[in-house]
Protein backbone atom coordinates (compact mmCIF):
# COMPACT_ATOMS: atom_id res chain seq x y z
CA UNK A 1 0.00 0.00 0.00
CA UNK A 2 1.40 3.23 -0.87
CA UNK A 3 0.02 6.37 0.86
CA UNK A 4 -0.43 10.38 0.00
CA UNK A 5 1.00 12.65 1.68
CA UNK A 6 -2.00 13.72 2.32
CA UNK A 7 -3.80 10.30 3.57
CA UNK A 8 -0.15 9.81 6.08
CA UNK A 9 -1.08 13.39 7.71
CA UNK A 10 -4.71 12.30 8.19
CA UNK A 11 -3.37 9.26 10.17
CA UNK A 12 -0.75 10.56 11.69
CA UNK A 13 -2.55 13.31 12.70
CA UNK A 14 0.25 15.87 11.74
CA UNK A 15 -0.03 19.06 9.88
CA UNK A 16 0.89 18.64 6.03
CA UNK A 17 3.45 20.85 6.15
CA UNK A 18 5.54 19.14 9.72
CA UNK A 19 4.85 15.79 7.32
CA UNK A 20 6.59 17.47 4.32
CA UNK A 21 9.52 19.01 6.33
CA UNK A 22 10.20 15.83 7.89
CA UNK A 23 10.52 14.13 4.91
CA UNK A 24 12.90 16.97 2.81
CA UNK A 25 14.77 18.67 6.20
CA UNK A 26 18.60 18.50 5.16
CA UNK A 27 20.62 15.62 6.76
CA UNK A 28 22.15 18.42 9.14
CA UNK A 29 19.10 18.63 11.09
CA UNK A 30 18.78 15.25 12.29
CA UNK A 31 22.54 14.30 12.67
CA UNK A 32 22.55 17.20 15.18
CA UNK A 33 19.31 15.26 16.92
CA UNK A 34 19.40 12.75 18.92
CA UNK A 35 15.98 11.27 18.54
CA UNK A 36 17.14 10.32 14.77
CA UNK A 37 20.64 9.14 15.51
CA UNK A 38 21.92 5.62 15.73
CA UNK A 39 24.89 3.68 16.02
CA UNK A 40 26.63 0.77 13.84
CA UNK A 41 28.94 -1.17 14.70
CA UNK A 42 30.62 -3.86 12.61
CA UNK A 43 31.47 -7.82 14.18
CA UNK A 44 33.82 -9.40 12.22
CA UNK A 45 32.93 -13.03 11.84
CA UNK A 46 35.06 -16.05 11.14
CA UNK A 47 34.43 -18.56 7.79
CA UNK A 48 32.99 -21.40 10.20
CA UNK A 49 31.68 -21.18 14.03
CA UNK A 50 31.44 -24.61 15.51
CA UNK A 51 28.02 -25.35 17.34
CA UNK A 52 25.84 -28.32 18.67
CA UNK A 53 22.77 -29.07 16.40
CA UNK A 54 19.96 -31.24 18.56
CA UNK A 55 16.96 -32.74 16.96
CA UNK A 56 13.75 -32.45 19.27
CA UNK A 57 10.03 -32.13 18.83
CA UNK A 58 9.83 -29.36 21.14
CA UNK A 59 12.42 -27.40 20.84
CA UNK A 60 10.41 -24.08 22.60
CA UNK A 61 11.29 -26.16 26.05
CA UNK A 62 14.73 -25.40 25.50
CA UNK A 63 15.11 -22.03 25.34
CA UNK A 64 17.22 -20.19 28.56
CA UNK A 65 17.49 -16.96 29.61
CA UNK A 66 20.71 -17.14 30.75
CA UNK A 67 22.24 -20.13 28.47
CA UNK A 68 23.25 -19.31 24.43
CA UNK A 69 20.52 -21.43 23.00
CA UNK A 70 18.90 -20.71 19.76
CA UNK A 71 16.54 -22.63 17.77
CA UNK A 72 15.71 -22.26 13.92
CA UNK A 73 11.64 -22.40 14.90
CA UNK A 74 11.03 -25.97 13.89
CA UNK A 75 12.88 -29.00 15.45
CA UNK A 76 16.48 -27.98 15.99
CA UNK A 77 18.09 -26.73 18.56
CA UNK A 78 21.53 -24.85 18.39
CA UNK A 79 23.94 -24.27 21.11
CA UNK A 80 27.29 -23.94 22.67
CA UNK A 81 30.02 -26.35 22.48
CA UNK A 82 30.25 -26.18 26.21
CA UNK A 83 26.77 -27.62 27.17
CA UNK A 84 27.10 -30.72 25.09
CA UNK A 85 27.38 -32.69 28.40
CA UNK A 86 24.71 -31.37 29.93
CA UNK A 87 22.26 -30.71 27.00
CA UNK A 88 19.30 -33.08 28.61
CA UNK A 89 19.48 -31.18 31.57
CA UNK A 90 19.18 -27.79 30.18
CA UNK A 91 15.41 -27.30 31.57
CA UNK A 92 13.62 -29.04 33.54
CA UNK A 93 11.25 -30.67 30.95
CA UNK A 94 10.92 -34.44 29.50
CA UNK A 95 11.86 -33.88 26.22
CA UNK A 96 15.04 -34.94 25.04
CA UNK A 97 17.09 -34.82 21.65
CA UNK A 98 16.19 -37.56 19.73
CA UNK A 99 19.66 -36.52 18.02
CA UNK A 100 23.14 -34.46 18.67
CA UNK A 101 25.60 -33.66 16.38
CA UNK A 102 28.70 -31.53 16.11
CA UNK A 103 27.97 -28.79 13.08
CA UNK A 104 30.12 -25.75 11.61
CA UNK A 105 27.77 -23.03 10.76
CA UNK A 106 29.45 -21.63 7.57
CA UNK A 107 29.12 -17.73 7.58
CA UNK A 108 28.95 -18.30 3.47
CA UNK A 109 25.98 -19.98 3.44
CA UNK A 110 22.55 -17.89 3.64
CA UNK A 111 20.73 -20.77 6.13
CA UNK A 112 23.44 -20.86 8.48
CA UNK A 113 23.86 -17.16 8.54
CA UNK A 114 20.23 -17.32 9.97
CA UNK A 115 20.89 -19.28 13.31
CA UNK A 116 24.39 -17.10 13.24
CA UNK A 117 22.53 -13.61 13.51
CA UNK A 118 20.14 -15.21 15.97
CA UNK A 119 23.47 -16.20 17.96
CA UNK A 120 24.85 -13.20 18.28
CA UNK A 121 21.42 -11.45 18.99
CA UNK A 122 21.33 -13.75 21.71
CA UNK A 123 24.80 -13.36 22.64
CA UNK A 124 24.68 -9.81 22.51
CA UNK A 125 21.45 -10.23 25.11
CA UNK A 126 23.38 -11.54 27.55
CA UNK A 127 25.93 -8.91 27.47
CA UNK A 128 23.48 -6.20 27.38
CA UNK A 129 21.91 -8.03 30.62
CA UNK A 130 25.19 -8.81 32.56
CA UNK A 131 26.62 -4.77 32.19
CA UNK A 132 22.98 -2.95 32.81
CA UNK A 133 21.28 -5.39 35.14
CA UNK A 134 18.63 -4.91 32.91
CA UNK A 135 16.29 -7.05 30.55
CA UNK A 136 14.68 -6.51 27.06
CA UNK A 137 11.21 -5.23 27.43
CA UNK A 138 8.87 -3.84 24.96
CA UNK A 139 11.18 -5.30 22.39
CA UNK A 140 14.20 -2.72 23.38
CA UNK A 141 17.03 -3.22 25.94
CA UNK A 142 16.67 -0.93 28.53
CA UNK A 143 19.20 1.97 30.12
CA UNK A 144 17.18 3.05 32.80
CA UNK A 145 14.02 1.67 35.37
CA UNK A 146 10.55 2.17 33.92
CA UNK A 147 9.45 5.68 35.20
CA UNK A 148 5.77 6.07 36.44
CA UNK A 149 4.13 9.29 34.70
CA UNK A 150 1.72 11.22 36.39
CA UNK A 151 -1.83 11.27 35.84
CA UNK A 152 -1.37 8.60 33.04
CA UNK A 153 -3.36 6.45 34.76
CA UNK A 154 -0.71 3.68 35.73
CA UNK A 155 1.66 3.57 32.83
CA UNK A 156 5.11 3.61 32.44
CA UNK A 157 8.39 5.21 30.13
CA UNK A 158 10.02 2.62 28.87
CA UNK A 159 13.83 4.20 27.79
CA UNK A 160 16.27 2.11 25.99
CA UNK A 161 17.29 0.70 22.48
CA UNK A 162 16.25 -1.75 19.46
CA UNK A 163 18.76 -3.44 18.25
CA UNK A 164 18.85 -5.02 14.55
CA UNK A 165 21.92 -7.38 13.29
CA UNK A 166 22.75 -7.96 9.81
CA UNK A 167 24.85 -10.19 8.48
CA UNK A 168 26.15 -9.97 4.91
CA UNK A 169 29.02 -11.90 2.46
CA UNK A 170 32.11 -11.13 2.14
CA UNK A 171 31.66 -9.75 -1.67
CA UNK A 172 28.89 -7.35 -0.05
CA UNK A 173 31.09 -5.72 2.39
CA UNK A 174 33.55 -4.41 -0.57
CA UNK A 175 32.34 -1.54 -2.28
CA UNK A 176 32.45 -1.65 -6.24
CA UNK A 177 34.83 0.57 -6.59
CA UNK A 178 37.22 -0.87 -4.58
CA UNK A 179 36.63 -4.44 -5.55
CA UNK A 180 39.44 -4.84 -7.74
CA UNK A 181 42.31 -3.48 -5.23
CA UNK A 182 40.42 -5.64 -2.80
CA UNK A 183 41.17 -8.71 -4.99
CA UNK A 184 44.49 -8.40 -4.58
CA UNK A 185 44.76 -8.26 -0.92
CA UNK A 186 44.00 -11.01 1.93
CA UNK A 187 40.46 -12.48 1.81
CA UNK A 188 37.85 -10.15 3.64
CA UNK A 189 35.48 -11.93 5.80
CA UNK A 190 31.82 -11.63 6.63
CA UNK A 191 30.69 -8.92 9.23
CA UNK A 192 27.47 -8.59 10.92
CA UNK A 193 26.11 -4.41 11.26
CA UNK A 194 24.86 -3.81 14.69
CA UNK A 195 22.26 -1.23 14.31
CA UNK A 196 21.19 0.25 17.61
CA UNK A 197 18.75 3.26 18.07
CA UNK A 198 17.35 5.22 21.37
CA UNK A 199 13.90 4.01 22.11
CA UNK A 200 11.24 5.42 24.02
CA UNK A 201 8.25 3.74 24.72
CA UNK A 202 5.00 4.64 27.12
CA UNK A 203 2.65 1.41 28.00
CA UNK A 204 0.43 0.39 30.78
CA UNK A 205 0.43 -3.33 31.68
CA UNK A 206 -3.27 -4.71 31.57
CA UNK A 207 -2.64 -5.59 35.08
CA UNK A 208 -2.24 -2.38 36.41
CA UNK A 209 -5.08 -1.26 33.90
CA UNK A 210 -7.22 -4.15 35.97
CA UNK A 211 -6.52 -3.02 39.65
CA UNK A 212 -6.77 0.88 38.23
CA UNK A 213 -10.52 0.24 37.08
CA UNK A 214 -11.09 -2.26 39.98
CA UNK A 215 -9.78 0.43 42.62
CA UNK A 216 -12.20 2.76 40.43
CA UNK A 217 -15.21 0.81 40.87
CA UNK A 218 -15.58 -0.95 38.13
CA UNK A 219 -17.29 -4.75 38.11
CA UNK A 220 -14.91 -7.83 37.56
CA UNK A 221 -17.52 -8.20 34.44
CA UNK A 222 -17.07 -4.54 33.19
CA UNK A 223 -13.46 -5.06 33.06
CA UNK A 224 -13.39 -8.58 30.64
CA UNK A 225 -15.99 -6.41 28.76
CA UNK A 226 -13.80 -3.84 28.10
CA UNK A 227 -10.31 -6.00 27.38
CA UNK A 228 -11.75 -8.10 24.55
CA UNK A 229 -13.69 -5.12 22.71
CA UNK A 230 -12.62 -1.42 23.16
CA UNK A 231 -9.52 -2.02 24.77
CA UNK A 232 -7.92 -5.76 23.46
CA UNK A 233 -4.68 -4.11 21.12
CA UNK A 234 -1.80 -5.01 23.06
CA UNK A 235 2.00 -5.06 22.85
CA UNK A 236 3.44 -8.31 24.70
CA UNK A 237 6.64 -8.48 26.45
CA UNK A 238 9.19 -8.83 26.18
CA UNK A 239 9.47 -9.04 22.01
CA UNK A 240 7.20 -5.83 21.99
CA UNK A 241 5.27 -7.84 19.33
CA UNK A 242 1.55 -7.07 18.65
CA UNK A 243 -1.52 -8.80 19.35
CA UNK A 244 -5.27 -8.50 19.83
CA UNK A 245 -6.94 -10.19 23.21
CA UNK A 246 -9.47 -12.75 22.14
CA UNK A 247 -10.45 -14.35 25.20
CA UNK A 248 -9.85 -13.51 29.28
CA UNK A 249 -9.49 -16.92 31.96
CA UNK A 250 -10.18 -16.56 35.10
CA UNK A 251 -7.24 -18.38 36.67
CA UNK A 252 -3.97 -17.43 38.42
CA UNK A 253 -0.89 -17.64 36.71
CA UNK A 254 0.77 -20.44 38.99
CA UNK A 255 -1.96 -22.99 37.88
CA UNK A 256 -1.92 -22.44 34.35
CA UNK A 257 0.60 -24.78 32.24
CA UNK A 258 2.27 -23.62 29.34
CA UNK A 259 0.72 -26.46 26.84
CA UNK A 260 -0.08 -29.79 26.40
CA UNK A 261 3.43 -30.67 25.33
CA UNK A 262 4.92 -28.63 27.90
CA UNK A 263 4.30 -28.74 31.64
CA UNK A 264 5.42 -25.69 33.22
CA UNK A 265 3.90 -23.30 34.80
CA UNK A 266 3.47 -19.65 33.44
CA UNK A 267 5.37 -18.74 36.77
CA UNK A 268 8.50 -20.92 35.82
CA UNK A 269 8.27 -20.60 32.01
CA UNK A 270 8.73 -16.65 32.29
CA UNK A 271 11.36 -17.24 35.12
CA UNK A 272 13.23 -20.41 33.12
CA UNK A 273 13.02 -18.41 29.48
CA UNK A 274 12.82 -14.84 30.44
CA UNK A 275 14.27 -14.28 33.45
CA UNK A 276 11.62 -12.41 34.66
CA UNK A 277 9.11 -12.90 38.09
CA UNK A 278 5.72 -13.87 37.56
CA UNK A 279 3.41 -13.74 40.50
CA UNK A 280 1.38 -16.69 40.87
CA UNK A 281 -1.16 -15.05 42.19
CA UNK A 282 -1.85 -12.80 38.46
CA UNK A 283 -4.98 -13.09 37.35
CA UNK A 284 -6.72 -12.77 34.63
CA UNK A 285 -5.02 -14.36 32.07
CA UNK A 286 -5.03 -13.02 28.63
CA UNK A 287 -5.68 -15.43 25.56
CA UNK A 288 -3.83 -13.42 22.92
CA UNK A 289 -4.10 -13.57 18.96
CA UNK A 290 -0.64 -12.12 17.53
CA UNK A 291 -0.49 -10.11 14.41
CA UNK A 292 0.47 -11.78 11.11
CA UNK A 293 -0.22 -14.89 13.12
CA UNK A 294 -3.13 -17.68 13.58
CA UNK A 295 -1.26 -18.26 16.97
CA UNK A 296 -3.23 -17.73 20.07
CA UNK A 297 -1.16 -18.07 23.05
CA UNK A 298 -1.82 -17.83 26.79
CA UNK A 299 -0.09 -14.49 28.69
CA UNK A 300 0.05 -13.28 32.02
CA UNK A 301 -1.60 -10.17 32.39
CA UNK A 302 1.97 -8.03 33.46
CA UNK A 303 3.15 -8.94 30.19
CA UNK A 304 0.53 -7.58 28.00
CA UNK A 305 0.50 -3.82 27.63
CA UNK A 306 -1.72 -0.81 26.38
CA UNK A 307 0.45 1.46 24.06
CA UNK A 308 0.32 5.55 24.26
CA UNK A 309 -2.79 5.19 21.39
CA UNK A 310 -5.12 4.32 24.51
CA UNK A 311 -3.87 6.67 26.96
CA UNK A 312 -4.07 10.03 26.86
CA UNK A 313 -0.69 12.79 27.68
CA UNK A 314 -0.46 15.72 29.48
CA UNK A 315 1.28 18.28 28.00
CA UNK A 316 3.49 18.75 30.79
CA UNK A 317 4.34 14.67 30.59
CA UNK A 318 5.13 15.19 26.75
CA UNK A 319 7.84 17.54 27.49
CA UNK A 320 9.22 15.84 30.32
CA UNK A 321 9.08 12.89 27.51
CA UNK A 322 11.07 14.92 25.01
CA UNK A 323 13.34 15.67 27.77
CA UNK A 324 14.46 12.12 28.93
CA UNK A 325 14.63 11.51 24.69
CA UNK A 326 17.14 14.02 24.72
CA UNK A 327 19.90 12.49 26.45
CA UNK A 328 18.96 8.92 25.85
CA UNK A 329 21.67 8.04 23.03
CA UNK A 330 24.72 9.28 25.23
CA UNK A 331 23.62 6.87 27.86
CA UNK A 332 23.47 4.08 24.89
CA UNK A 333 27.06 5.12 23.74
CA UNK A 334 28.16 4.28 27.35
CA UNK A 335 27.21 1.04 26.93
CA UNK A 336 27.78 -0.11 23.21
CA UNK A 337 31.38 1.33 24.00
CA UNK A 338 32.34 -1.09 27.35
CA UNK A 339 30.32 -4.25 24.89
CA UNK A 340 32.68 -3.34 21.87
CA UNK A 341 35.99 -3.58 23.87
CA UNK A 342 35.18 -6.86 25.07
CA UNK A 343 35.06 -10.63 23.05
CA UNK A 344 31.60 -11.38 21.91
CA UNK A 345 31.64 -15.55 22.70
CA UNK A 346 30.10 -18.43 20.64
CA UNK A 347 30.98 -21.38 21.93
CA UNK A 348 34.65 -21.23 21.85
CA UNK A 349 34.52 -18.49 19.31
CA UNK A 350 35.69 -15.60 19.70
CA UNK A 351 33.89 -12.52 17.71
CA UNK A 352 35.37 -9.58 17.83
CA UNK A 353 34.40 -5.62 16.85
CA UNK A 354 36.20 -3.44 14.49
CA UNK A 355 39.13 -1.38 15.30
CA UNK A 356 37.04 1.74 14.23
CA UNK A 357 34.61 3.07 16.09
CA UNK A 358 30.70 3.07 15.98
CA UNK A 359 29.20 5.16 12.93
CA UNK A 360 27.03 7.72 14.48
CA UNK A 361 23.73 8.41 12.33
CA UNK A 362 22.39 5.86 10.14
CA UNK A 363 23.28 5.06 6.56
CA UNK A 364 20.56 6.54 5.41
CA UNK A 365 18.61 9.58 6.47
CA UNK A 366 15.91 9.39 4.88
CA UNK A 367 15.30 5.74 4.63
CA UNK A 368 15.39 6.38 8.09
CA UNK A 369 12.92 8.90 8.56
CA UNK A 370 11.11 6.71 6.09
CA UNK A 371 11.26 3.93 8.68
CA UNK A 372 10.00 6.13 11.62
CA UNK A 373 7.07 7.79 10.13
CA UNK A 374 6.21 3.94 9.26
CA UNK A 375 6.41 3.00 11.96
CA UNK A 376 4.22 5.46 13.41
CA UNK A 377 1.50 4.65 10.86
CA UNK A 378 1.54 1.40 11.95
CA UNK A 379 0.76 2.33 15.19
CA UNK A 380 -1.81 4.15 14.47
CA UNK A 381 -3.48 1.80 11.82
CA UNK A 382 -3.22 -1.49 14.22
CA UNK A 383 -6.33 -2.42 15.82
CA UNK A 384 -8.31 -0.12 13.81
CA UNK A 385 -10.95 -1.27 10.97
CA UNK A 386 -9.83 0.43 7.83
CA UNK A 387 -11.71 1.28 4.74
CA UNK A 388 -9.80 2.42 1.58
CA UNK A 389 -10.72 2.95 -2.01
CA UNK A 390 -8.23 3.12 -4.36
CA UNK A 391 -6.23 1.84 -7.65
CA UNK A 392 -4.28 -1.05 -7.85
CA UNK A 393 -1.07 -1.09 -10.35
CA UNK A 394 2.00 -2.83 -11.24
CA UNK A 395 4.67 -0.79 -9.80
CA UNK A 396 8.44 -2.49 -10.35
CA UNK A 397 6.72 -5.80 -11.42
CA UNK A 398 5.14 -6.19 -8.12
CA UNK A 399 1.24 -5.03 -7.25
CA UNK A 400 0.58 -1.75 -4.94
CA UNK A 401 -2.58 -0.33 -3.27
CA UNK A 402 -2.98 3.72 -4.07
CA UNK A 403 -5.63 4.28 -2.02
CA UNK A 404 -7.22 7.99 -2.57
CA UNK A 405 -9.56 7.65 0.15
CA UNK A 406 -8.81 5.98 3.84
CA UNK A 407 -11.69 5.66 6.67
CA UNK A 408 -11.11 4.39 10.41
CA UNK A 409 -13.50 3.52 12.59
Amino acid sequence: MVLTKDIASNILQKNLSELILNLTAPKSAYINNNLFQSSISTLRIPDSIDIIEGVTDNPLAYRSSEQLIVTDGRNLVYFSMNLELNHLKLQSCDHKFSEVNKKGLKSSDVEDRKIIRRLIEKALDISFRKLTGKRMMQGIFLVEDPISLYRCEKAKLYLGFSLRVTIKDPDNNIDDANRVSASNELPSVAKAAIETTPQAYIRESVLDYVNFRRQRGASANAVVKGLTTYRNKVVVAPSGSYGSIVDVIIRKAGSQIVSETDGRTLVEFWKQVYDIDISPEEIPLLRVKMMNSENILTYPPSMCFFGNDTLLIPAGVQKFIEDKKSTLKASIDDVLKIVQQQFLMIGETNLEFDDNKSNTGPPNIEEAIQSQLLEEIKQKLFGRNVTATGSIMFVHDELSFFPYQLRLT
